[in-house]
């Protein structure tokens, strides 16, 4: 247990060592750690979004696996998964821009980072279309929704960023507040050899609602 200064200095020997005992807990120090270690270990009762979300996340595994290979000999099991789909849908986009362009574009864009301009695409929408955003989203938007990404901030190299996710499905994992109200948390079906979770921040107006 941790000692106060006074305790300390009271302690010390005059050469200014310490005795080693003096470090050891007292019965009532050490029940009262068990103690706390029980209350931190005693599981608290989940809100239903996390429960939610603990359950599909069981239920993705489920239905991802195969089954279990046991070996004869005491190694350690093999989980045998099925092959994911190994593309996301298609999905009609913008003619793509000569990449010369985009960076001569991108030179004179101070906020370059935060996305490349787009016409169709204000890399910071004002509140005004944010709020349209939102509003048009409060339809559809909870968890556990069915959502496909239908657009993305624009990037020099559409395989990079999250243009590399465009087409994807996943459901809504978790929103956001108020300060990010116009985003929320997807997470995607996985796809190739992804065995990983992939959970994103996304614009709503990069989401459509699907099934």
């Amino acid at each position: 247990m941790s000692r106060t200064v006074d305790e300390i200095k009271a302690a010390m020997r005059p050469d200014g060592t310490i005795p080693a005992d003096f470090w050891h807990s007292t019965p009532e120090e050490i029940a009262e750690m068990i103690a706390l270690q029980a209350e931190l270990a005693r599981e608290r009762p989940l809100s239903p979004d996390a429960q939610w979300r603990r359950d599909y996340k069981e239920r993705q595994r489920q239905a991802r696996m195969v089954g279990i290979q046991h070996d004869l000999f005491g190694a350690a099991p093999v989980t045998h998964y099925k092959r994911n789909p190994g593309r996301a849908q298609a999905v009609d986009q913008r003619p793509r821009e000569e990449v010369a362009s985009i960076i001569a574009r991108a030179k004179r864009d101070p906020s370059v980072a935060f996305g490349i301009e787009r016409e169709d695409r204000p890399t910071f929408p004002t509140d005004e279309q944010k709020a349209r955003t939102i509003a048009a989203a409060a339809n559809w938007l909870r968890i556990g929704q069915r959502v496909m990404i239908i657009d993305a901030p624009g990037s020099i190299d559409p395989h990079f960023g999250l243009g590399k996710h465009i087409g994807r499905k996943g459901v809504v994992w978790r929103l956001c507040s108020s300060v990010f109200a116009d985003r929320c948390y997807v997470f995607l079906d996985p796809v190739g050899a992804e065995r990983t979770e992939k959970i994103e921040f996304i614009e709503l107006r990069d989401l459509e609602p699907i099934e």
